[in-house]
């Protein structure tokens, strides 16, 4: 039983396989795939020649022409917004650094003011001893 199975499993994978990579015939006629020897021709190769430049000028097609002046709108375009972005940084940049020394000052400032507070704090201690001590 299992000797059979395993013979229907090797079967069933080989015509799978086969089925695969063997190239099979179409259901439908094709004619025009259908061609003689005879009818199909060689590609022919014309030979390309290019004129010599003219001295002084360039010789340039038109789409080489419209390419060329794409390109430099797009490079102009680029830099236009390359130097927005550079003058967006720097003003960035600027902004930074008077918010960094805004910062320090604060900082400055809030340690002196915590300061006066814990001294505040311990004189207030020390005379709520002294006037609870007086009264006692």
């Amino acid at each position: 039983m299992w000797i059979f199975l395993i013979v229907l499993i090797v079967v069933v994978s080989v015509i799978v396989l086969l089925s695969l990579f063997y190239p099979q015939a179409l259901p439908w006629p094709r004619p025009h795939l259908n061609l003689i020897k005879s009818e199909i021709e060689p590609i022919k190769d014309y030979p390309q020649t290019r004129q010599a430049p003219l001295k002084g000028a360039s010789v340039k097609s038109k789409s080489e022409n419209d390419f060329q002046i794409s390109l430099e709108e797009n490079v102009a375009r680029l830099e236009t917004i390359l130097h927005e972005k550079n003058r967006t940084i720097e003003k960035l940049q600027r902004e930074l650094a008077s918010e960094k020394s805004h910062k320090r000052e604060y900082d400055k400032i809030k340690a002196i003011l915590d300061d006066e507070i814990i001294n505040l704090k311990t004189q207030n201690k020390e005379l709520k001893t002294q006037i609870g001590g007086s009264h006692a």
